[in-house]
């Protein structure tokens, strides 16, 4: 990322991701043979969870270099008002709680500018290899998408089917719970996101979801 990029953080939470990157530190361990020239970041969170430190690091850079947004999810915004990213993350953020994960990966993606990347996470889900059992409820993963006919898919081959974009998946080793790591480049412009209908939701931390395929 440069200065003519900009990178919005979904579920921010006290916005430690943007704050890091803006850190001393960060040019020490990512050195560049130039003077780096950082670019614009828009942390969004449902609750303001914002610190000093964030009051502090936003009076040193000028007016709008970062912004802190809260009270509304992704979808909640329009085009308009957020405008489009090069970066998107998401840690534990929208794509692990939303209720529609299909009008959520649409909203990203109408978010995102052709060749901009979207990273993203699962803890406790079916992965394309198969064979690990769930980790919190033996009977369920934590997040599941059944086809039309009510076998299970991975949410990776789900991805993969979205029109205009390319997507690597991959497990973080060790982790418990499992976490599955998800990277999405859109290509074009003419994303179609694959409909998911949600069959159930029961809340936590983060919610446990099923979803099946409409066709």
């Amino acid at each position: 990322l440069d200065e003519k990029d900009r990178w919005l953080d979904v579920g921010a939470g006290e916005g430690q991701a943007v704050l890091d990157y803006y850190a001393p530190r960060f040019d020490i361990m990512h050195p560049l043979p130039y003077p780096r020239r950082k670019a614009r970041a828009v942390a969004l969170s449902i609750e303001d969870r914002r610190t000093p430190r964030w009051a502090a690091t936003a009076a040193q850079l000028a007016d709008g270099h970062i912004r802190y947004l809260s009270g509304r999810t992704l979808r909640e915004y329009h085009g308009d008002e957020l405008g489009r990213f090069r970066l998107i993350t998401d840690v534990a953020g929208g794509f692990s709680y939303t209720r529609d994960l299909s009008r959520h990966m649409e909203t990203v993606l109408a978010a995102l500018e052709v060749n901009g990347e979207f990273f993203t996470m699962l803890s406790d889900v079916l992965t394309a290899q198969g064979g690990q059992r769930p980790y919190f409820d033996p009977a369920a993963y934590l997040t599941e998408i059944a086809r039309a006919d009510g076998s299970s898919a991975d949410i990776c081959s789900w991805l993969r089917q979205i029109s205009c974009v390319e997507v690597h998946c991959a497990e973080k080793s060790g982790w418990q719970p499992p976490v599955s790591t998800f990277h999405v480049r859109k290509t074009c412009e003419h994303t179609a996101v694959p409909l998911l209908l949600p069959e159930s939701f029961e809340a936590g931390t983060p919610p446990s979801r099923r979803f099946r395929a409409a066709h």
